[in-house]
């Protein structure tokens, strides 16, 4: 078999600290997302502001960007009480992740060499 065809063996039992990690990283980075959005969108946004019902959609995009900032220091402060001897077998749970580098980031096996930008953009 060559490396194409080749299956990818299953990702080691990883350290609950990592994943929690990674996860944190990934909230925080789709926080900054939703910051953008809002300032890209922001002219347009205030053009249209008179709508209630955008007004509202304007206002979902700010709490999107707060609660996913807050899910990155929940999750990130969870991980600094786990054990790190505490290891879990995540690839059932990663079977699910269609996107092929955040699946990826989230074994949360990668050195800082090895880490990649969450939400870097992904060609398919």
């Amino acid at each position: 078999m060559d490396s194409l065809t080749a299956p990818l063996a299953p990702p080691p039992a990883t350290t609950l600290t990592s994943i929690l990690a990674a996860l944190g990283d990934e909230f925080q980075e789709l926080g900054r997302f939703a910051e953008q959005l809002q300032t890209v969108l922001s002219p347009a946004l205030l053009r249209i502001a008179n709508d209630p019902d955008c007004h509202r959609n304007v206002q979902m995009l700010d709490l999107l960007s707060q609660r996913l900032h807050a899910l990155s220091a929940f999750v990130s402060s969870i991980g600094g009480t786990v054990p790190n001897a505490w290891e879990i077998d995540s690839s059932f749970a990663l079977s699910a992740v269609t996107l092929s580098d955040l699946a990826w980031r989230l074994q949360g096996v990668q050195t800082s060499e090895e880490h990649h930008q969450a939400g870097a953009l992904e060609m398919f």
